[in-house]
C-alpha cells in the first residue's frame, strides 16, 4: 500500500512526465534523484504556472511520488531552447540534439509541432518525497 499524500498537497495539480508508464516512472525517479530539474510544456488556454507554485509528480500509475516547487518559468521558442535547459530536463543523453528529437516526436504526435512554437520552460526544486 502506498503512503497517503500529505494533506497540504491534496489540491495541488499533478504532473506526469513522459508519454508512457515506463517513462513516467523513470522520470519521476530522476526528479527524486535530482537529475531532472526542469520540464517544458506547450502554451495552452489553462494559463501559465507561476514561480512558487507546488506540483505533485506522479509515476506511470498516477501514484504521487514527490512534490516540486517552480523556481523559474519563461516562454521560449522551441528552436531557441538552450543546451543548459535540455541537460536540466534529464532525459536521454541530456544533449540539446537528443532533447530536440524527443520533444519534436512528442509534439508531432499531437499535431502541435512547429520549429518556432512557443514553449513554457520551467525549472523546479524537489520539496518532499512521499
Amino acid at each position: 500500500m502506498l503512503p497517503p499524500i500529505p494533506q497540504k498537497y491534496k489540491d495541488a495539480e499533478r504532473w506526469s512526465f513522459g508519454d508512457n508508464e515506463a517513462q513516467a516512472d523513470d522520470l519521476a525517479q530522476k526528479v527524486i534523484a535530482g537529475i531532472k530539474t526542469a520540464t517544458c510544456a506547450n502554451l495552452d488556454d489553462e494559463g501559465e504556472p507561476e514561480v512558487g507554485e507546488v506540483f505533485v509528480v506522479v509515476d506511470g500509475r498516477n501514484h504521487p511520488v514527490c512534490a516540486v516547487k517552480l523556481t523559474e518559468v519563461k516562454q521560449v521558442p522551441f528552436d531557441l531552447v538552450t543546451e543548459e535547459h535540455a541537460f536540466a530536463e534529464g532525459e536521454g543523453d541530456r544533449t540539446l540534439a537528443s532533447w530536440r528529437k524527443e520533444q519534436q516526436r512528442f509534439f508531432e504526435e499531437y499535431d502541435m509541432f512547429a520549429p518556432d512554437m512557443p514553449l513554457l520552460l520551467m525549472k523546479f526544486t524537489l520539496v518532499e518525497t512521499f
